[in-house]
């Protein structure tokens, strides 16, 4: 990369006095203090080996472009002195040929007269220039006045160009033409905002050369954005709590802005001196769309330069940053799915509480397996005293007629209505260890202690068990450019309804909607919030998903000429740095949630339970087994019916046969 700078630098003299050989003689002396001056100016402020300088020449007349190209050659060979790294317009270099140039940040026009340099104006892009960079511009022929000044300065302010220096040789009515071609050099620049003008570009006399003698005393380029003398800057914001809370407002006084960047804002304000005319987007479109035609919401705002600069917890996508220019990124936070509660158990559910699934399976084999031998017994090929043998042995004797209704019996830990004998009491007896002092103590005392307590099933925890469940996804509409990487949850993302703060109010429907289906994704501050103020006295508190969807940078937004972003980004550094911003939003949030809050609640609730001691127990907490034995009252029933019809059905077979 360096050579390539030394080739331009090299390259750039040569041309000149190339160029310069087939020009007439020109007088000089108007050149000597208006290359001197402009010299010290580049010297100081544009040599740097880390930005090229563009050199842009304009002229009305062959004798100005004569004029021109002596000035420049005795900038680059007289005052760069090969330390100066320029680039000359229409003279691409390799970078360019290769690779699109940045914009440029620093710039040098050079001149004939006023409607020389009016040529340039409608080429000051924002894609190929940086407008918050460094101008130089010198008129070298017509001697200029002060409403020629205005004139540029009205021009550059229409840009927001402000860090811009013009060197001019005044004009003097009371000196010849000739004196006056001699004469001082003056360097002016402005100011848009100063006491009792907003927004109106203000003439600053900078420095006369060289009738002024302290020279490095000058500073050429003073910052602009660090005063605002209390004009009013237009504010693009709607309320998203935390980040902004808007109080009061209508249609003659612009609302106030609160929450934590709203105390941002303040601090701004303060330090630079500014008063906040807060504009929210119509129609309760929030954060809008950014497109470069379709745009709404704040980012039309944004785009249009109806507004300043833009803060309501806004993000950086690709569409953004091609509109629009972000400032320092002053919060950091996680955008997370919001998921219900676990659905409660219902009384029935509760019935099979006490045990896990895999405890279930094995009661279930055992089960299975004491059935399936007696039906082996009772298909086996044996004769009627074989099969009593084998059936006294594994049953019992012949007073025992159902040995699978003995199984079920024991299986509820029900007494038996005799007295076993043979080799019998031997099975009854591991039986009746395995099943009445294991399991039925134990299932006994746990579904007690679940019957008193009320649970719920365990909530979605991870990414993978929402999609499982199928659950709708609720975002911001500007949020979806999160799920295009994932086509499958496309199809059940649902937007906000358009309402004020709709992440807020989706959050409180979610809150008093538990057993709803829905999940929702926002940030990490917009759940602490609404915990904060409805989980503690409402009992609405949301949980989030332990995967997080992703980081989630907070900046401001500015129209893509603004002139605020430096000013801006060093004081909300200066404000980042000592940690402000954390403490403001920590008052605004209860960010004590998640898997460690719900675990402790529901230790606490044992401790309780524990401490309280046995309580009697409910109708509604007997509600499950008061199913089951309906059901079971049920089944009887319609066992009974059905053995009526079949015993006289057989009875009339048999009266017919």
């Amino acid at each position: 990369m360096w050579w390539r700078r030394r080739v331009q630098l090299l390259i750039a003299p040569l041309w000149f006095h190339c160029c310069c050989w087939a020009q007439p003689p020109l007088p000089t002396q108007p050149l000597v203090n208006l290359a001197d001056i402009v010299g010290v100016v580049l010297h100081t402020h544009f040599r740097t080996p880390f930005a090229t300088t563009l050199v842009t020449v304009r002229s009305a007349t062959q004798r100005g472009a004569w004029l021109q190209q002596d000035l420049l050659e005795r900038l680059l060979v007289r005052h760069g002195q090969g330390q100066l790294v320029v680039q000359l317009e229409g003279v691409p270099s390799p970078v360019q040929l290769l690779h699109r140039h940045p914009p440029w940040s620093r710039t040098l026009l050079l001149a004939e007269s006023y409607d020389a340099l009016r040529t340039v104006f409608g080429q000051l892009t924002p894609d190929r220039f940086d407008f918050t960079g460094r101008y130089l511009i010198a008129l070298s022929e017509a001697p200029a006045t002060l409403a020629t000044v205005d004139r540029i300065f009205h021009e550059l302010w229409l840009r927001q160009i402000v860090n811009v220096v013009v060197a001019l040789r005044p004009l003097d009515d009371d000196h010849s033409s000739a004196a006056a071609a001699a004469g001082p050099v003056q360097l002016w620049t402005y100011f848009p905002f100063s006491p009792g003008l907003c927004r109106i570009p203000k003439p600053h006399l900078l420095f006369t050369w060289p009738n002024d003698t302290l020279l490095y005393g000058v500073d050429f380029y003073p910052r602009k954005s660090d005063q605002f003398h209390g004009c009013p800057l237009r504010v693009g914001s709607f309320e998203t709590r935390p980040f902004t809370i808007l109080a009061g407002g209508d249609g003659a006084n612009p609302p106030a802005v609160g929450g934590f960047e709203g105390d941002l804002l303040h601090s701004l304000s303060a330090r630079l001196n500014f008063r906040e005319d807060v504009r929210v987007p119509p129609r309760a479109q929030q954060w809008g769309e950014a497109a470069f035609e379709n745009s709404t919401g704040l980012m039309r705002m944004l785009y249009t330069e109806e507004v300043d600069f833009g803060l309501s917890c806004l993000g950086v996508s690709v569409e953004r940053s091609a509109m629009l220019k972000a400032g320092k990124v002053h919060f950091t936070t996680d955008l997370v799915v919001v998921v219900p509660p676990g659905k409660p158990y219902t009384a029935f559910e509760k019935l099979f509480q006490p045990f896990q699934p895999p405890v279930w399976l094995a009661v279930g084999f055992c089960t299975g397996v004491g059935l399936g031998v007696l039906a082996t017994l009772r298909l086996l090929p044996l004769d009627g005293r074989q099969r009593a043998t084998v059936r006294r042995y594994v049953a019992g004797d012949a007073r025992l007629q159902a040995p699978a209704l003995n199984l079920v019996r024991v299986l509820l830990s029900s007494p038996l209505p005799f007295t076993p004998t043979g080799t019998f009491p031997r099975t009854l007896l591991a039986q009746w260890m395995l099943v009445s002092l294991l399991l039925s103590l134990l299932y006994q005392g746990s579904l007690f202690q679940y019957l008193q307590r009320a649970s719920t099933h365990p909530p979605m925890r991870t990414l993978a068990e929402i999609d499982r469940a199928g659950a709708l996804y609720h975002i911001a509409s500007s949020a979806r450019r999160f799920f295009l990487p994932y086509p499958q949850r496309l199809s059940r993302v649902r937007y906000f309804p358009p309402v004020p703060d709709s992440i807020a109010a989706w959050l409180r429907w979610m809150g008093s909607h538990p057993g709803e289906p829905h999940v929702a994704m926002c940030t990490r501050d917009h759940v602490a919030y609404h915990n904060a103020q409805h989980g503690r006295t409402d009992g609405r508190q949301l949980l989030i998903a332990r995967e997080s969807m992703a980081l989630y940078a907070i900046t401001i937004l500015y129209p893509k000429r603004s002139m605020l972003t430096a000013s801006f980004d060093q004081h909300i550094e200066r404000i980042g740095s000592s940690g402000l911003l954390k403490y403001w939003s920590a008052r605004y949030g209860d960010y004590h949630f998640g898997e460690s809050r719900a675990s402790s609640s529901s230790t606490t609730d044992q401790r309780k339970t524990a401490t309280a001691g046995p309580r009697p127990v409910s109708v509604e907490q007997l509600a499950g087994a008061l199913q089951l034995l309906l059901g079971m009252l049920l089944a009887a029933t319609l066992l009974f019916l059905v053995e009526l019809g079949w015993a006289r059905h057989t009875r009339r077979w048999r009266h017919n046969c």
